[in-house]
């Protein structure tokens, strides 16, 4: 029994190192074995795969230098364009400095034109020949042409300014003048200024005159004339001035105007009557 195992194992033994060395050998075998198939068909792979990633970085490399290129000539045409504008402003510029320096040069000529139109002119009016004489003679006879005349100017505005002082102290002794003939006339009218307002200083005890406290230097009253005494803004009566000093006068009350229940008082208000006809 333990016989036909052993025969048996040695059988199953050599059968399996017969597959083995079959299989080994199409595994290795050069050209057709399978490691050899494998390996190919790895490498085809890889190899495909490296010419995609060559093929994609081939139309990356060209798109980014189209790109390039591209934005290069827009840059140099920008460029361009910038450069004409900045060509042409300055051409502009050039020919309105030219411009300006043509009307410079005229408005020059014109200024000199002038210049000796009234060198010739000032030259005429100070007594010098105008075609002989040097500029610096014309100058020095305008300057003594012109001291003189401002002298002259000085010596009008002084006369001026008498006339005006004469014309002043005339009109103030008009007035004055006038100021006294109308104190002539109130004097003879036994009246007295308009502007006059005084006070009751003194009240008689009998009643029979009164002081006031103005006289003709401080009030200008006029013996004679008639004086309202007032109060409250009204009328009391009137008197009739009866004496008058320097600063002070006196004056009784004129008949038939004193109000009824009424009595002059000391300190009483006492303004002017006017009768001007």
């Amino acid at each position: 029994m333990w016989k036909y195992i052993i025969i048996s194992s040695f059988v199953f033994i050599g059968a399996s190192f017969y597959f083995y060395t079959q299989n080994h050998k199409g595994l290795v075998q050069q050209d057709s074995g399978e490691i050899t198939h494998v390996f190919k068909r790895m490498g085809s792979a890889v190899s495909n795969k490296i010419d995609a990633k060559q093929q994609e970085i081939n139309a990356a490399y060209s798109k980014l230098r189209e790109e390039y290129y591209t934005s290069e000539v827009e840059r140099e045409a920008k460029v361009q364009k910038e450069a004409e504008a900045q060509a042409a402003d300055f051409k502009s510029e050039g020919d309105d400095l030219k411009s300006q320096n043509d009307d410079l040069l005229a408005e020059t000529e014109t200024v000199e034109r002038n210049l000796k139109d009234v060198v010739s002119k000032t030259a005429e009016v100070v007594g010098l020949d105008a075609n002989s004489s040097e500029p610096s003679e014309i100058i020095a006879a305008a300057k003594d042409l012109m001291d003189a005349n401002a002298e002259l100017q000085n010596q009008i505005d002084m006369e001026t300014a008498q006339i005006a002082s004469l014309g002043e102290q005339s009109d103030d002794l008009n007035t004055r003048i006038a100021a006294a003939q109308k104190l002539g006339k109130d004097r003879q009218n036994s009246i007295s200024p308009p502007e006059l307002k005084c006070r009751i200083s003194y009240v008689d005890p009998n009643y029979s005159f009164f002081a006031l406290d103005a006289g003709i230097d401080n009030g200008g009253v006029v013996i004679g004339s008639e004086l309202a005494v007032m109060r409250g803004g009204k009328q009391i009566c009137v008197l009739k001035v009866t004496n008058v000093e320097s600063k002070v006068s006196t004056a009784t009350v004129k008949k038939g105007t004193l109000l009824i229940g009424e009595r002059v008082k000391l300190g009483d208000e006492v303004i002017s009557i006017r009768n001007d006809k």
